[in-house]
């Protein structure tokens, strides 16, 4: 468990990227998670912004994530146990529509990515993307990741594994 003071260091599994995550890194990781912007993280651990926004990218370029890289982020590092789930939600069951689109999202890809890889348009995806954050009450897409994994639409409980 971590939380924006404090948190493990933890080996990265092989076959994702080398290197180490600092301590700092699992808590800009867990305000992610928690939907603050960069600004509010650096707030919280007496950083710079630049800091926050250089060492999230540092991470995206460690686990190979290009694009939209927040909520991708948010999920390699429940995946690989640097954040965990301590609270349980319920949450009605998501579309089919709006499964596919979360899991893009978990890959990275931006809402052009997304809608060549579905077939649909730019601003059907935009649409399918306001819908899941009222429906898991998130201001974010990092933040939806993270509410999905509370809820178990992500993760080993899943009833689909991201590809």
């Amino acid at each position: 468990m971590t939380t924006l003071t404090g948190g493990p260091v933890r080996r990265i599994p092989a076959g994702s990227g080398t290197g180490r995550l600092s301590p700092r890194d699992v808590q800009i990781l867990a305000g992610l998670a928690r939907g603050h912007t960069a600004a509010t993280i650096a707030r919280h651990l007496d950083t710079t912004e630049t800091s926050v926004k250089s060492r999230t990218r540092r991470m995206a370029v460690l686990w190979q994530i290009t694009g939209a890289h927040h909520a991708a982020l948010v999920d390699r590092a429940y995946r690989h146990g640097h954040l965990v789930v301590i609270r349980q939600r319920t949450l009605p069951p998501l579309t089919d529509r709006l499964t596919h689109v979360l899991e893009c999202t978990v890959r990275g890809l931006g809402a052009r990515a997304t809608a060549a890889d579905l077939g649909i348009s730019t601003e059907t995806v935009r649409m399918h993307r306001e819908r899941l954050l009222r429906k898991l009450g998130a201001p974010c897409m990092a933040r939806a990741v993270a509410v999905a994994w509370e809820a178990g639409l992500l993760g080993p409980a899943s009833r689909t594994e991201v590809r």
